[in-house]
C-alpha cells in the first residue's frame, strides 16, 4: 500500500519541517515501508521560477495592467490589483534565479551584501505571485490573518472559491505536477500536515483538487493547525464543512493515530474510533469531543530525514528539527495557549532520557550538523546533562533551542553549552516590569533576567528575545519599562523585540478574566475559529495616544533586519548559520555602514525610481493600509469581517480615471516597499544607478553641500536604499536549473 505525506504552502522555504519525518519513521517501524514525503511548499515555489512560468507571469502583468488602466473607473479591489501590477513592472526577473541560488552557496550566503538584496528580491517575488490570488496577500512566506479574506472565519475556510483564490499562485504546480505525480504513483492514501494557519487555505485547496481527481483516495489531515481549528471552532458541527474533503483528521499527537489509520486502510476494515482522531460524518461516527491521549516519547524511533529533498531548500546547509521533549516543564504562564494542548497552557511535560537523546543525535549528526531542538522549552537540568554528554561523546553539531531565563544559568554553565555546540538560544523574557511578570506567573525576576542574558552573551551564544506589551492591567509606564529594559540590554541580545498581547481561548487569562480585570471577553463576531478573543481592559492602556507612544518607543529597538525565516528571524536556520559563523558580533557583520565604511566603496541603487500610473495616481488608489483599517475598525467593535463582506465593501468603493496624467515619481526598494520621496532625494538616489562611491559624490559637490550629501548617504545606507557592491555579489553564481 503506497502512501504520500505532503507539506503544503505557504511557509519557510529554507528547510524541511520535521513532523512528516517523525510520522514516516514511526510508521516504517510498524511495517509501512512504502511512504513518500513531498514538500509541496518548496516545490511549488520553485515551480514559479521556471522560465516558462516567468514568461507566463510577465505576459499576465503586461496584459492585465493595460486592461485595468483602460477602464473608466476602478473599484477598490481593482485598485489594489493595479497597484501591485505597477510594482511588478519593475521587478528584476533576470536576477531572480541567481537570488535563489545565492541562498544555497556559502560564499554568497555569508556575504550579507549579497544575501540581503537576494532576500529582498525573493520577498518581492511573492508580491508578484500574489497577482494571481488576492493582490498583496502574502506577508513574507506567510499570510496575514486578515486580508481580503479572514483566516478566523469558518465561512471563508469552507468556501472553495476563497481558498482556491488564495492558493491560485501555486495552482499550476498543483495541476501540472502534483496531480499527475499522484496518478503515476497510484497512492492509496494521502496525508496532509498543516502546521500554521497560513497553510490552511492551500492545504484545503490541495485536498479538494485531489478529491475531485481521485474520488477513492483516502485523505487524512493532521498537524497543529488541524488541531487548532477543532480547538478554537465555536460550533464543532462546522468542522467537516471546512475539512469537507477529508476522511479523517488527527487533532492530537499523530504517530500512533496515523499508524492505526494505515492499519485499518491496509486491512480493508471500517474506521472505528481512534484516540486523537475525528472521522468525516459519512462514516457514521457521532462528532463528539475526541479522546485525547498523550503517549510516551521514549519509544519513538530516531527520526529519519532522508525522504526530504534537501537540495531544494534555500540554504547552504541542512537544518533539522528534533524534539527531545514535548510540553513545558513550567506550564504555568497565564498568557500561554500553545501547541497540542487542551486543558493546560501547553501539552503535558514529557522528556526523553539523556541516553536516548544522545543516541538520536549521534545518528542525526552523521548527515546533519545544524539541529534545532523543536520543543516548547527545555529544562535546565536536561540541557546541562545533554551538553556534558555531547562533549564527552564528541558529537559535532551546532544547536539552538528555546529556554527559560533561569538563574540556574551561571557563566560557567553557559560556557559549557557553548562548548557543546550551542550557537543561539531564544527566550521569552515577556516583560521588563516585575508586576507584569508576576501576573504572568513567569517565575522570573527582572534583575536575574538581565544577568542571565549577560552570561549567555559573554559565552558567545546569541540571545534572541521575545516579549510583549499590552498584558491586562499594564499601564503606559509598565509597557515603557519593557522597552527600556530591552534598550538598556540592546548590545547583549542579537535579535527579537516586543509584540502585542493577544488573548487566546486556552489561556488562563481567558478562563479567569475577572482575576485580571478583564470585561466582556468573547469571540469576535463572524470569527468563529476563535484564535484570539475580544476583551475590554478598563485599567490597562486604552487611549490611542498612549498606544502610539508605545509603538514609537518600540521603534527605537529595531535593528532593521528580516523576520522569519531569514537572518534576523527568531529560531531560524539562517539565523543559526550566521550566529555560528559570526557569534554575538553578528550585528556588526550585518551593518553595512560599519563594514563598508571606506569612502571608496562602490554603492548601487537598491531598487528603482518609477513613474506614477498616469491616469490612476498611486496616491488615490486603495491600498493595504486601507484594508487593514477596514478590519481594525470592525475589530474595535468586537466583530470580524468575512471575505464575502470584504468583497462587497471593496466593490462599492470606486474612483474614476483622472483627467490629466500624474508626473510624480516614487522610489521602490527591492523588497517592494514604496517611498514617496521628493525629487531632490530621487535624483540623489539615481546618481547611484550605475554604481558610485561616497567619495565620488562628495568630490562632485561644493564644500558647503558635503555635509548634507553625507547625511543623505548615511540615511540611504541605514534604510537600505543603497547597497554595497561586493565581490561575491558580482561573482558568477551557479545558475538555478529548472526544477
Amino acid at each position: 500500500m503506497t502512501t504520500l505525506l505532503l507539506y503544503p504552502p505557504i511557509t519557510d522555504p529554507t528547510s524541511g519541517y520535521h513532523s512528516l519525518c517523525y510520522l514516516e519513521t514511526y510508521a516504517r517501524q510498524h511495517g509501512f515501508d512504502d511512504i513518500d514525503i513531498l514538500d509541496t511548499n518548496i516545490e511549488s515555489f520553485l515551480y514559479t521560477i521556471r522560465p516558462d512560468q516567468i514568461e507566463r507571469i510577465r505576459s499576465h502583468i503586461e496584459n492585465r495592467f493595460q486592461e485595468l488602466t483602460a477602464q473608466p473607473e476602478l473599484n477598490a479591489a481593482d485598485q489594489l490589483e493595479l497597484f501591485h501590477l505597477w510594482k511588478a513592472q519593475s521587478f528584476d526577473f533576470d536576477r531572480l534565479p541567481a537570488a535563489v541560488q545565492a541562498m544555497r552557496v556559502e560564499e554568497t550566503f555569508y556575504d550579507y551584501s549579497t544575501y540581503r538584496p537576494a532576500t529582498e528580491l525573493i520577498l518581492s517575488w511573492l508580491g508578484v505571485l500574489s497577482l494571481f490570488g488576492y493582490p498583496g496577500q502574502f506577508s513574507g512566506f506567510s499570510l496575514p490573518v486578515h486580508g481580503q479574506f479572514n483566516l478566523m472565519s469558518s465561512q471563508d475556510m469552507s468556501d472553495p472559491d476563497i481558498c482556491a483564490k488564495i492558493a491560485a499562485p501555486f495552482e499550476p504546480y498543483m495541476r501540472d505536477v502534483l496531480l499527475p505525480q499522484i496518478a503515476e504513483k497510484g497512492y492509496r492514501t494521502v496525508g496532509i500536515n498543516v502546521t500554521y494557519c497560513a497553510q490552511l487555505p492551500f492545504a484545503l485547496t490541495i485536498g479538494r483538487m485531489i478529491r475531485a481527481a481521485f474520488p477513492d483516495i483516502i485523505l487524512l489531515y493532521g498537524g497543529t493547525e488541524v488541531a487548532d481549528v477543532w480547538k478554537y471552532l465555536q460550533r464543532k458541527s462546522r468542522y467537516f464543512e471546512i475539512f469537507d474533503m477529508a476522511d479523517a483528521c488527527v487533532v492530537g499527537e499523530g504517530e500512533i493515530a496515523f499508524t492505526s489509520l494505515l492499519e485499518t486502510i491496509r486491512d480493508g476494515g471500517s474506521f472505528t474510533p481512534i484516540a486523537n482522531t475525528l472521522f468525516h460524518p459519512k462514516y457514521g461516527h457521532t462528532l463528539l469531543e475526541p479522546i485525547i491521549e498523550y503517549g510516551g516519547i521514549a519509544e519513538l524511533p530516531t527520526p529519519n530525514y532522508d525522504k526530504l529533498n534537501w537540495d531544494l531548500y534555500l540554504s547552504p546547509h541542512n537544518y533539522v528539527y528534533y524534539s527531545p521533549s514535548r510540553g513545558c516543564y513550567w506550564n504555568k504562564c497565564t498568557f500561554c495557549d500553545y501547541g497540542l494542548n487542551f486543558e493546560s497552557p501547553t501539552s503535558p511535560w514529557r522528556q526523553n532520557p539523556v541516553e536516548k537523546i544522545i543516541e538520536d543525535l549521534r545518528v542525526i549528526s552523521q548527515k546533519h550538523k545544524y539541529v534545532y531542538f523543536s520543543v516548547d522549552v527545555l529544562s535546565p537540568a536536561l540541557l546541562l546533562s545533554l551538553a556534558e554528554r555531547l562533549i564527552e561523546e564528541q558529537i559535532d553539531i551546532r544547536w539552538g533551542a528555546e529556554i527559560r531565563l533561569e538563574k540556574y544559568w551561571s557563566p560557567e554553565r553557559c560556557m559549557l553549552l557553548k562548548a557543546s555546540g550551542c550557537t543561539d538560544i531564544s527566550v521569552g523574557f515577556e516583560s521588563g516590569n516585575q508586576r507584569i511578570l508576576n501576573l504572568i506567573n513567569k517565575g522570573t525576576q527582572v534583575g536575574k533576567i538581565r544577568e542571565t542574558i549577560q552570561n549567555f552573551h559573554d559565552a558567545n551564544i546569541g540571545v534572541q528575545v521575545m516579549g510583549f506589551t499590552g498584558f491586562p492591567t499594564e499601564s503606559l509606564q509598565d509597557g515603557l519599562d519593557s522597552i527600556e529594559f530591552l534598550y538598556e540590554t540592546k548590545d547583549r541580545w542579537t535579535f527579537g523585540g516586543l509584540g502585542t498581547f493577544v488573548l487566546t481561548p486556552g489561556a488562563i487569562v481567558a478562563k479567569q478574566p475577572e482575576s485580571f480585570g478583564l470585561q466582556n471577553v468573547k469571540a469576535y463576531e463572524n470569527e468563529d475559529i476563535a484564535r484570539s478573543l475580544y476583551f475590554e481592559d478598563p485599567t490597562g492602556v486604552s487611549r490611542d495616544e498612549d498606544r502610539e507612544k508605545l509603538k514609537k518607543a518600540k521603534g527605537k529597538l529595531s535593528k532593521s533586519h528580516f523576520d522569519r525565516p531569514w537572518v534576523g528571524g527568531i529560531d531560524t536556520g539562517h539565523t543559526m548559520f550566521y550566529h555560528d559563523r559570526f557569534g554575538v558580533g553578528i550585528i556588526d557583520e550585518l551593518d553595512a555602514s560599519r563594514k563598508f565604511s571606506d569612502p571608496q566603496t562602490v554603492w548601487k541603487l537598491n531598487g528603482t525610481v518609477q513613474s506614477d500610473i498616469a491616469l490612476y495616481p498611486i496616491d488615490r488608489l486603495y491600498n493595504k493600509s486601507d484594508l487593514a483599517n477596514l478590519h481594525n475598525a470592525d475589530n474595535k467593535q468586537g466583530r470580524g469581517v468575512p471575505g464575502r463582506e470584504i468583497h462587497t465593501r471593496l466593490a462599492q468603493q470606486k474612483i474614476a480615471r483622472a483627467d490629466a496624467p500624474s508626473l510624480k515619481r516614487f522610489f521602490l526598494r527591492s523588497d517592494g516597499t514604496l517611498y514617496p520621496f521628493p525629487e531632490t532625494m530621487l535624483e540623489f538616489l539615481l546618481s547611484f544607478a550605475d554604481g558610485r562611491s561616497l567619495q565620488d559624490v562628495l568630490d562632485s559637490v561644493a564644500a558647503d553641500q558635503r555635509k548634507a550629501c553625507k547625511g543623505l548617504f548615511d540615511h540611504s545606507v541605514k534604510h537600505h536604499f543603497l547597497r554595497p557592491v561586493s565581490v561575491a555579489a558580482d561573482a558568477r553564481v551557479p545558475q538555478l536549473q529548472a526544477e
